[in-house]
């Protein structure tokens, strides 16, 4: 019993060793299987980078560039430019160390470790300059590489970047850059997707990236950029939006935000930084509100016949469905139709009021919207009740075609169609110059301010709203800007609270600058192009009771003049610059401008003289060093 017992626990451990051998063989297949299936991963990375080199230039971008209406660059697709190094690959290790840490800044003994490491491939330094990456090429050292790829830039940074707007990987997530994604893409365009886009008969685009130009003049942009971060900068937790509006086309010509943020760097912010307060539903300051309500009551009495005017605007009863009608053709209530986009990390709180009993009864006039529909009722009222379309886009150029295709609000709609009859219109004028504040350029502001709270995570927070709405001029707008904010914190602050107009309180500095820069840009597109000079607005008119109408070039005139900074600009856009300024100008010799009188500053009198002194260049311009160029930058 006792030897059997032997033999059995023999055979066990004989059994153990033979399934310990089977287990130990299992894994030395399965390690050599591993390393030869490296081995093999390896050799298809080197022939694949020999069939496709990572330092191989990339096709051409497929995103477009976004220009402001003097072709100025807002957004680029840019080549970003990395070098890199296949140490197997490298001949002499000193040698290469030694040239690249004499052009790249880096410790020749920090490069000999990199490149002796027992890598496929080591970084030596992302995002190198153009004239580092030319060294390279002239240089042409063994197993030193350079990786190309394409990344989106916006040169002018925080200015208009709520209107601009952000990519990333190719994608536009907010603003001009989210709403015309599709444009800025390879795809195509249908005329039937935007309907506003007059393609000239065609279907649909060509299959290549476009280019956008906008009705943006980043001139008028820095100036109201500056005035909306002035008033913020006290204020604590404020969020303040504005919009410049040319009444005629439709055409918005700046946009400024605070807080803006920097969309070259946009990974900073929060989602608060990011949203457009345009956007916002916020409630509707009651004076504001009166003068829709108004204008319903005006409506009304010219649709049932009677003579109204503002001064006995008393309705015996009021007629909600006119009203209801009134607010959709104003599109107050229905779905917002701007060619700008939140993007997709938008809040959209709706806020609810805390008293709900005006001093009035203001029918059916809605209590909460966004600044935007706000700002495009009110210009349909005032405008002699034409129905335009607000718009930042102004043409689409096609790359390879060269094909232009402008921005047509009409196209496949009735041109002229009014949401409300001239004369109503006429006598909304007169209302608004009784109800509102007069300013500078026969401007007046309808302003107005409320209390609301809105819904958070921890419950809710109340807000202050408030509004103004700047016509330019009262008699006939040719323009409209929009002032609106909302501060979360109800405490003291560094201005008074009960101060309605202090959004517009210090507009009288920076109307004249603005207005003339908008003047300026419309005589030099109607010099530029013939055929629109029969669209030229600001000619004298005579009412019918002989009074002569100032219209804003007139009154433009008596603003006081002072003389620009011309020293160091070329002659032909020094010209520019003093285009509408009544001087006459000497020019002497040839270049550019080395000196001028009178001296920038000066105020000027209509017909004084200016003299301007050119000089040519003593020695060749000198090369500025523009890291990451794209081909086309390049050549510019």
């Amino acid at each position: 019993m006792v030897r059997r017992s032997r033999l059995r626990t023999e055979n066990n451990r004989r059994r153990l060793l033979r399934i310990l051998l089977v287990v130990l063989l299992v894994l030395a297949v399965v390690a050599g299987i591993a390393f030869v299936f490296r081995q093999q991963l390896l050799t298809l990375s080197e022939v694949w980078q020999e069939t496709f080199p990572v330092n191989e230039s990339p096709a051409e971008s497929v995103r477009g560039t976004i220009y402001d209406r003097n072709f100025k660059d807002l957004a680029q697709t840019l080549e970003r430019v990395s070098l890199y190094a296949r140490p197997r690959e490298v001949e002499n290790l000193q040698e290469t160390a030694g040239k690249l840490s004499l052009l790249l800044g880096i410790p020749e003994k920090e490069l000999n470790q990199r490149l002796g490491r027992d890598s496929h491939l080591v970084w030596l330094r992302r995002d190198i300059g153009q004239g580092e990456e030319e060294e390279i090429h002239r240089l042409n050292l063994p197993g030193i590489y350079l990786q190309r790829e394409f990344a989106r830039k916006y040169p002018e940074q925080a200015l208009g970047a709520h209107l601009i707007g952000y990519a990333e990987n190719d994608l536009g997530l907010a603003g001009i850059e989210h709403y015309y994604d599709h444009l800025l893409s390879h795809d195509h365009v249908r005329q039937k997707d935007i309907p506003a886009i007059d393609l000239k008969g065609e279907e649909q685009t060509s299959g290549y990236s476009h280019d956008l130009v906008l009705t943006v003049d980043m001139k008028i942009q820095a100036i109201l950029d500056k005035y909306v971060a002035d008033l913020g900068g006290g204020l604590g937790s404020v969020q303040i939006g504005s919009l410049f509006l040319d009444t005629v086309e439709g055409e918005i010509i700046a946009g400024a935000n605070y807080p803006s943020y920097n969309p070259n760097t946009i990974w900073q912010y929060e989602n608060e930084v990011l949203e457009n307060i345009l956007f916002s539903p916020m409630v509707v300051p009651e004076e504001i509100r009166q003068f829709f309500r108004d204008a319903s009551l005006l409506q009304g009495g010219w649709e049932q016949g009677t003579q109204v005017f503002p001064w006995s605007l008393v309705a015996e009863t009021i007629d909600f469905s006119r009203q209801l009608k009134l607010w959709d053709r104003l599109q107050l209530t229905t779905e917002l139709n701007v060619d700008l986009s939140g993007g997709k990390k938008q809040v959209s709180s709706i806020p609810e009021f805390i008293d709900c009993s005006p001093g009035a009864d203001l029918g059916t006039v809605p209590k909460t919207a966004p600044p935007l529909k706000v700002l495009l009722g009110f210009t349909h009222l005032l405008n002699g009740g034409k129905k335009i379309q607000p718009h930042f886009l102004d043409r689409v150029l096609e790359r390879p075609s060269q094909k232009e295709y402008f921005f047509n609000a009409f196209q496949g709609q009735v041109r002229g169609r009014n949401v409300l009859p001239s004369l109503v219109s006429r006598e909304l004028r007169t209302l608004l110059r009784a109800k509102g504040k007069p300013g500078i350029l026969d401007s007046v502001a309808l302003s107005g301010e409320s209390v609301s709270r809105i819904a958070v995570s921890t419950g809710f927070e109340y807000v202050r709203d408030r509004m103004s709405l700047i016509a330019i001029p009262a008699e006939k707008p040719e323009m409209i800007l929009l002032l609106v904010s909302r501060q979360r914190e109800l405490g003291p602050t560094l201005v008074d609270d009960s101060n309605q107009d202090f959004l517009c309180k210090r507009i009288d500095t920076i109307l004249p600058s603005m207005v003339a820069l908008q003047q300026v840009s419309s005589t030099l597109a109607g010099m530029v192009e013939v055929a629109e000079k029969k669209n030229e607005n600001f000619q004298s008119e005579v009412t019918a009771e002989g009074k002569e109408v100032k219209n804003l070039a007139g009154m433009l005139k008596e603003q006081t003049r002072i003389m620009p900074k011309l020293t160091g600009l070329s002659l032909r856009k020094a010209l520019r610059v003093l285009q509408g300024i009544e001087v006459k100008v000497h020019v002497e010799g040839s270049g550019r401008i080395v000196s001028q009188s009178p001296e920038a500053g000066k105020v000027l009198k209509a017909g004084a003289q200016c003299v301007l002194i050119l000089k040519k260049d003593a020695t060749p311009k000198e090369t500025v060093q523009i890291p990451n160029l794209s081909k086309d930058s390049k050549q510019e």
